[in-house]
């Protein structure tokens, strides 16, 4: 009994911080302020940091973990009673608004390593799994209406992914607005996609 009470604080003080982090991320980026700054914006010693996140890569990850299933619990909310197609483009408005919102937090790690979201979702708990399974479903539910070039529905979630990342890390590295047109970006993938007979 007494681990599980330690191991559900621990899991609240986590997700407070997280919290907490995630709106100075947003002001100040990641790159600079040190375990000790955040500390301090959280209200905790730097020792207690450490003690939930063993190294500030290890906070960051978690983070990202944090808006990423933050983004299915309001992915699931906006596209209820949605058709599929609709719940694709409301995915991609969400998506780039997102990374709008966050750019100061991740510009500095995400360009200083192309591959940072393939590593992040290839850890063992991958907090995009959900989404990728809502895309993969939505992608299956189209199917059903017209058929599809290719008939594994998660491979199909993984392409579109990278897909719409293209969209973001053109605007990171080239800047302008990340404002598409949702509908075209989704129209556009959906006719590699799906069989013209």
């Amino acid at each position: 009994m007494s681990n599980l009470i330690k191991k559900r604080v621990k899991e609240a003080k986590v997700e407070i911080v997280l919290e907490v982090v995630s709106g100075y991320f947003d002001r100040v980026g990641f790159s600079k302020p040190t375990m000790s700054d955040i500390a301090k914006e959280v209200g905790i010693s730097v020792g207690a940091l450490y003690k939930l996140f063993a190294s500030k890569d290890e906070l960051f990850f978690a983070y990202i973990g944090y808006q990423i299933e933050k983004f299915h619990k309001e992915l699931v909310v906006a596209t209820a009673k949605k058709e599929p197609q609709e719940k694709l483009e409301i995915f991609v408005e969400m998506k780039f608004s997102t990374f709008v919102s966050k750019r100061k937090a991740i510009e500095d790690p995400i360009l200083g390593d192309p591959l940072f979201f393939v590593k992040m979702n290839a850890q063992k708990v991958n907090p995009s799994k959900p989404i990728f399974e809502f895309l993969a479903n939505e992608f299956e539910k189209l199917s059903l209406k017209q058929s599809s070039k290719e008939s594994d529905f998660n491979k199909v979630a993984y392409l579109f992914n990278s897909y719409t990342m293209g969209y973001i890390e053109h605007w990171l590295n080239f800047g302008g607005e990340l404002k598409s047109d949702s509908k075209q970006v989704v129209e556009m993938f959906l006719n590699g996609l799906l069989s013209n007979s």
